[in-house]
């Protein structure tokens, strides 16, 4: 019914990029039919499916394999499905459940979670429950939202036909028309949004840059930059269809992102704020991500996080109670807190996994610069043209004059290898860490040091006794059986920003910015204009020493933003990351 009521297979004949969006996902059956017709549907070569679910009430991987064995006809989806199922956490999870089809689930309540969304949707599958029985979703205000969530034209069906959902969706801007039914239902409803939706979500204008249109995947895209920030930014944009290229000019992983191990374990804050529904979802949203990777480049070894005072125990325990994390991925010990998933991952190998086949281009970016239409990136060998660039390359991003304005700065940290040590099962992070290294041994870390861009960095051995009596405070046997004449220390610089928040998004127009909103300096309030983005230009940077749980989640924001996809999280997220928010800040601090 919503196949036909959305008249699906003619529409994605002519996709590259396709958006449905549902109220109440269930057993997934909406889901698995819209994914077999896509399958079976002809289309341009590598088009893309995106399906936006909304559900408060996930079901459970066992009730699901209990309602999919109705489906035996769609049994290897039903498993694929089952085997990509986020954990049953509130927020946005993305999932890949096949090389063209993206499943985006928004985990909540739907007026909520819709308006935290962006996204544009071509087709909605509005479920048939009753309005009589759940008025929820069928509020006036929330017919609104899918309207404003819909691109030009976009359709929708459901099997409810009642007057009060009728009058919410005209009002929305939906013009409709009765059909004949399905099954035990005699009429359903079918319908086309007819004019612009007016409705908009609450926000401050200088962070409402709209998206521009979406790139077709014949785009020239460049990636400033080969660290984990660069190389999770081509796997994404590859997974959506586009072939990226990436300017390096030494080698993948040169910088913090070629160390001998990293930890994998989330920086979690206590209370429901931006900034720590950020951190929960990027590890959640990794660990998903080396599910899928080979094995050797992740050890799931899980974290001990061990509390080293009162202050942090009783933050630990915060945290258990306002499960801050899905049940089972967090629990109590004697010592600490210990994350099960977690654990050490080898840097270099992943990376260089990420990249996988994308071109690199071994020079110095010297220059970009817009026609109005594409990007000029020069190097010393000369100029290319592209439709757009990130900078993905750290504290130098902050060489462009485009992201001068961005407070970012460097900090230089050493870790010490120990290849013929003995090394621990299980990792542990106590503000230091100790952990297995994927080459064999320990590997314990890292200090911290203030560094200019371009400083040279070496390691010194004062910073491998600072590491190891770190160590020994806390893990003293361990400590002992490390030799620092036996290190193999390496130093590098983690880019860091003074909110300790990545810079993932449109590079603002600062000119513009500057003119518009100069009346923050003084408090006044007006009707401020929206934001002007430079388009086709956007930053991923600041990762600090998180880089390896947070730039896969960044990665997708940015291609989302390029691609026109649903992005992968709540909108105040990605307000708390945007570029413009330190000018912001600036003006209204009147500096």
């Amino acid at each position: 019914m919503f196949i036909a009521g959305n008249d699906l297979p003619a529409r994605f004949a002519g996709a590259r990029t396709f958006t449905i969006g549902e109220l109440g996902f269930g057993t997934g059956l909406n889901f698995l039919t819209a994914w077999a017709a896509w399958t079976q549907a002809k289309k341009p070569a590598r088009a893309h499916l995106h399906f936006l679910s909304v559900e408060k009430f996930p079901l459970s991987p066992n009730d699901l394999e209990k309602a999919h064995a109705a489906w035996p006809e769609l049994a290897t989806e039903c498993a694929r499905l089952r085997a990509s199922l986020p954990p049953a956490f509130p927020g946005v999870h993305r999932t890949e459940v096949a090389d063209d089809v993206t499943l985006t689930f928004l985990y909540g309540d739907a007026r909520v979670t819709l308006e935290q969304t962006e996204a544009s949707v071509d087709a909605w599958f509005l479920d048939g429950f009753s309005p009589a029985k759940n008025p929820e979703m069928w509020r006036p205000d929330l017919m609104k939202e899918l309207a404003r969530l819909s691109a030009p034209g976009a359709t929708l069906a459901t099997f409810t036909v009642a007057g009060a959902v009728r009058r919410a969706l005209q009002d929305a801007g939906f013009d409709l028309e009765k059909c004949a039914g399905y099954g035990r239902k005699r009429e359903m409803l079918a319908g086309r949004l007819a004019r612009s939706s007016d409705h908009a979500r609450p926000r401050a204008p200088w962070f409402d840059t709209r998206r521009p249109p979406p790139l077709a995947p014949s785009a020239r895209i460049a990636i400033i930059g080969a660290g984990i920030a660069g190389a999770s930014l081509a796997h994404a944009l590859r997974r959506l269809g586009y072939a990226p290229v990436i300017f390096e000019a030494k080698s993948p992983a040169s910088g913090a992102s070629g160390n001998a191990a990293g930890l994998v374990m989330p920086r979690l804050d206590v209370g429901d704020t931006p900034a720590g529904r950020f951190h929960a979802a990027a590890y959640l949203h990794t660990i998903r991500l080396l599910t899928d990777l080979p094995e050797a480049i992740f050890n799931p070894c899980g974290v001990r996080r061990l509390a080293t005072s009162d202050k942090e125990r009783a933050r630990q325990q915060k945290l258990l109670d306002g499960h801050a994390l899905p049940d089972g991925w967090m629990s109590a010990t004697n010592d600490g807190v210990h994350y099960r998933q977690a654990g050490v991952v080898d840097p270099p190998a992943l990376v260089r996994a990420l990249i996988g086949e994308t071109p690199i281009i071994a020079a110095t970016v010297t220059d970009i610069s817009s026609d109005g239409a594409r990007w000029r990136v020069a190097t010393g060998d000369g100029a290319e043209h592209y439709d757009a660039v990130v900078l993905a390359n750290a504290l130098d991003a902050s060489r462009f004059q485009q992201l001068r304005g961005a407070p970012l700065s460097g900090s230089a940290g050493q870790i010490d290898w120990f290849p013929e040590a003995r090394a621990p099962g299980t990792a542990c992070a106590f503000g230091p860490y100790a952990a297995p290294a994927p080459g064999g041994g320990v590997v314990i870390g890292a200090t911290y040091a203030p560094v200019s861009i371009g400083a040279i960095r070496r390691f010194s051995p004062e910073a491998t006794e600072s590491n190891i009596a770190a160590v020994a405070k806390i893990l003293p046997d361990l400590a002992a059986g490390l030799d620092p004449a036996a290190s193999r220390a390496r130093v590098s610089v983690r880019c860091t920003t003074p909110d300790r928040l990545p810079v993932v998004g449109p590079i603002p127009d600062r000119d513009f910015y500057a003119g518009a909103y100069d009346g923050l300096r003084t408090g006044r309030q007006a009707d401020y204009p929206q934001g002007v983005a430079l388009p086709g230009l956007y930053a991923l940077t600041g990762l600090g020493s998180r880089g390896l749980v947070t730039a896969p989640l960044c990665a997708a924001m940015i291609a989302a933003e390029i691609s026109g996809a649903p992005a992968p999280v709540e909108a105040d997220i990605a307000e708390a990351l945007h570029p413009a928010r330190f000018h912001i800040r600036d003006l209204k601090r009147n500096r």
